[in-house]
């Protein structure tokens, strides 16, 4: 019998579901966009019997291209020298090829091995190296095994090699969206701990919507992966020849925020080597941050102070995000004085700080500091960053989880894919403007409807280990609906940065609301813990920043 505490066991072959289900989900979505021969892959791997999809499946997922046969041994595949027959008969993997490069074969066998292989008897001049070849390491002996060029017979065993990875790296980029998740995601669904909500997924969602998309993304792609090997070298001639390759501007704008990325990256690294004109020209060709600050920065250096000014002004009429907009402030003034300008002297934060002393108690410090507020008759709770993001959650779910082109492409996303992107503001734009309108006027209050129809499902902005129906009804009994609707906003504007920095604890007594910045012994305020605090002071709510001293 299987107790509440007792953990889920997933079935041997759990990963062969998972596979299939992501095949099906892309051919769904996506069968008018797949090539010719990535049909013939999906259609001959659904023929496959259990065992040889598993064990194809099980290479796919494995480090490497080449393997041994006698090493393929997994308790569910009941019979492996079939399987190896049919996955060969399909062309799904080859055997034992001639032009097969030698040194990746030589990788799959250990040290001891390649020493029994390569015997002194056999290959003397592997042994002919000033160094003792079995005190030197795989490397070393790879490098002289290879200089008598064997061939693969002399390895005598059978050894595959799995074919179609491209394949499988284009549907997981039409089932993910990116080509950083994998099927790891599966197993968390397997094991029960995630629900996700049941979102639209179909053909009028998805975010492929052509196939020059998909080559000229994964082209993007395999430029970038080059360029992390590249730019090891740290060599400007190097680079510069890179950016020669890079392709021009793209109308569709997932693509077109990728390859932005990927200039940032390019420039930062050539503003590093000291090419600043170059650097220059790529940051130009990004809307991204930060490549406007690392303008300035380089405009400044090269003294051309006007020209930064100008761009750091920009960044303070029009930020990209409430990083950008600080910066910009900061880089303003700065260039302002270079230039003699008349500037204003920004306003110092006046900020509600207290220090406690404590006795040492072994525990956190916000844990410490809760208490010590419980004792003076506050109900006290640590949510950090979990209670305004999850007003955030919980206002704003219908929207979040709508149908909207390219935001949900496979069941298992915590929130869509522009989430963190203007995208999100800016495509559901009449939605949100009337949601935030209903609450600024106090006239939406489904908070508790919400969260007892969703409480369990996934969504990235709601904690549900520390969110309770109390304490979002005490919260927002204790605000009026413009504070909310400030807070927000707030978000909204910039979720990816906004969505930290909260105070740590939120207090109630009496029908009031206070919230409390913990600091430890030598902890600061970070820039977003700031700005936070700022908002709480314009719109009339007390918070506070307590320094605490431990008493020995």
């Amino acid at each position: 019998m299987m107790t509440q505490n007792t953990p889920p066991v997933l079935a041997p072959d759990y990963y062969r579901h998972n596979f299939d289900l992501l095949l099906r989900s892309v051919r769904q979505q996506y069968h008018d966009l797949l090539s010719h021969s990535e049909h013939w892959w999906l259609n001959t791997y659904l023929r496959l019997t259990p065992d040889a999809k598993q064990l194809y499946i099980r290479m796919l997922s494995r480090k490497g291209r080449y393997f041994r046969v006698s090493k393929l041994s997994y308790p569910e595949i009941r019979h492996r020298e079939s399987a190896i027959e049919e996955l060969l008969s399909n062309t799904f993997v080859t055997c034992n090829e001639a032009s097969w490069p030698v040194d990746e074969i030589l990788d799959v066998f250990t040290k001891p091995e390649l020493l029994k292989i390569f015997s002194n008897e056999r290959y003397p001049a592997v042994y002919t190296s000033a160094r003792p070849v079995k005190q030197a390491r795989k490397a070393d002996l790879i490098t002289a095994i290879l200089a008598t060029s064997p061939d693969i017979s002399v390895f005598n065993e059978s050894i595959v090699h799995v074919e179609h990875q491209a394949h499988l790296t284009t549907f997981l980029l039409l089932f993910f969206g990116n080509q950083y998740q994998d099927l790891s995601q599966f197993v968390l669904t397997d094991l029960g701990l995630h629900l996700f909500e049941n979102y639209q997924i179909d053909e009028t969602t998805r975010l492929f919507q052509q196939r020059q998309h998909i080559l000229e993304w994964l082209s993007l792609e395999a430029l970038a992966a080059e360029y992390e090997q590249l730019s090891l070298s740290k060599d400007a001639q190097t680079v510069r020849q890179f950016v020669r390759r890079l392709p021009g501007p793209c109308a569709w704008p997932p693509l077109e925020r990728r390859r932005q990325r990927l200039f940032n990256r390019i420039a930062r690294d050539l503003e590093r080597l000291g090419e600043y004109d170059l650097a220059l020209y790529l940051f130009n060709h990004s809307a991204l941050p930060p490549s406007r600050e690392r303008r300035v920065r380089i405009l400044e250096r090269l003294q051309r102070h006007p020209t930064a000014l100008a761009i750091s002004q920009q960044m303070l009429s029009t930020p990209f995000n409430e990083e950008e907009a600080e910066v910009g402030q900061r880089l303003a003034y700065k260039l302002s004085r270079t230039l003699n300008l008349p500037v204003t002297q920004a306003t110092k934060d006046n900020f509600t700080l207290e220090t406690l002393t404590l006795a040492v108690s072994g525990e956190r410090v916000e844990l410490a500091v809760a208490n010590h507020y419980r004792q003076a008759g506050w109900r006290v709770y640590y949510t950090e960053n979990a209670l305004i993001c999850g007003l955030f959650g919980l206002a704003f779910w219908d929207i979040i989880f709508a149908p909207v082109a390219g935001a949900f492409l496979n069941p298992f996303q915590r929130a869509p894919r522009d989430m963190y992107h203007s995208e999100f503001s800016e495509r559901r734009r009449d939605m949100l403007t009337a949601r935030l309108n209903a609450i600024r006027t106090e006239s939406w209050h489904n908070w508790l409807a919400v969260f007892q129809q969703k409480q369990g499902i996934t969504n990235d902005w709601v904690n549900w280990a520390i969110l309770t129906p109390a304490l979002v009804e005490e919260t927002v009994s204790c605000l009026n609906g413009e504070q909310l609707y400030a807070m927000l906003s707030r978000l909204l504007f910039d979720p990816r940065h906004n969505r930290s920095g909260q105070p740590d604890l939120v207090m109630f007594r009496n029908g009031h609301i206070q919230w409390v910045e913990v600091k430890g012994p030598g902890d600061t305020l970070q820039a977003n813990q700031k700005r936070w605090l700022r908002l709480f002071q314009q719109l009339g709510l007390e918070a506070r920043v307590n320094h605490v001293v431990w008493q020995m």
